[in-house]
């Protein structure tokens, strides 16, 4: 993919995005179609494997693709759907509303213990994982897992085997979902932000204040999927109930 031009690094996958769009819409991979394996679609688009990644991840937040584990990337629309997120099912066939019931479920009460039995060797993992994901050099995809670790680090920390064992059970679908979302505008920083706030809240022994902070995490993404576009903020912590 040669240009004249400078391209900041963070750009080019948009770009790439744009072209493979360009492609579904004219009808060179139709609805229902698989896509090439990364590697072939990479070498068409003459990108880093990296990149053409990030570059479906962001066709699959829109709304055009679909990743089906051990199966492959398809085709799902050949235009953008992007206030139908909710809609898309996840592995095992359940869909993302089940994703949020559980997680607020479960990470309101996982943030709440934690706070209450943090020590200091998971206080410093928090704080090491959220380090890292605030790093600007961290790929989404590697952002991704570091909210999974982050989530998964809250459940350990609460030291209940059996939440673990409960959030362990669906760190796949929250992997899964975590891809689809995180091209939207906006939703990687907040989703920061949010784990920043959390992990005060519980290196403050704050049960109540991590608790509800846990809740709106999740509640907040569900709001702009359901409006079909982000929200910078959300009812404050103690409106949500």
């Amino acid at each position: 993919m040669a240009t004249s031009e400078r391209v900041p690094r963070k750009r080019l996958s948009d770009r790439v995005a744009d072209q493979l769009e360009a492609l579904i819409v004219a009808g060179d991979f139709p609805v229902g179609t698989k896509l090439p394996a990364e590697p072939d679609l990479a070498a068409r688009f003459e990108v880093g494997r990296s990149s053409m990644r990030e570059a479906v991840r962001t066709l699959e937040a829109a709304g055009y693709l679909r990743s089906t584990h051990g199966s492959g990337v398809y085709v799902t629309s050949d235009r953008s759907s992007r206030v139908g997120p909710l809609d898309l099912t996840l592995a095992g066939g359940y869909t993302m509303s089940d994703l949020f019931e559980v997680r607020i479920a479960i990470e309101t009460t996982t943030a709440e213990l934690a706070a209450r039995r943090l020590t200091d060797h998971h206080d410093e993992l928090l704080q090491s994982i959220l380090v890292s994901a605030g790093d600007p050099e961290t790929t989404q995809d590697e952002f991704v897992r570091l909210d999974g670790r982050f989530h998964r680090q809250v459940a350990e920390a609460s030291g209940n085997p059996l939440l673990l064992l409960v959030w362990d059970s669906f760190a796949a679908q929250h992997e899964e979902y975590s891809l689809k979302v995180i091209g939207m505008p906006g939703r990687r920083e907040r989703a920061h932000a949010d784990h920043v706030a959390i992990a005060e809240a519980i290196a403050a022994r704050d049960p109540e204040r991590a608790g509800r902070l846990a809740g709106e995490h999740v509640r907040t993404v569900q709001r702009e999927l359901k409006s079909g576009s982000p929200q910078a903020k959300g009812p404050s912590a103690q409106d949500v109930r």
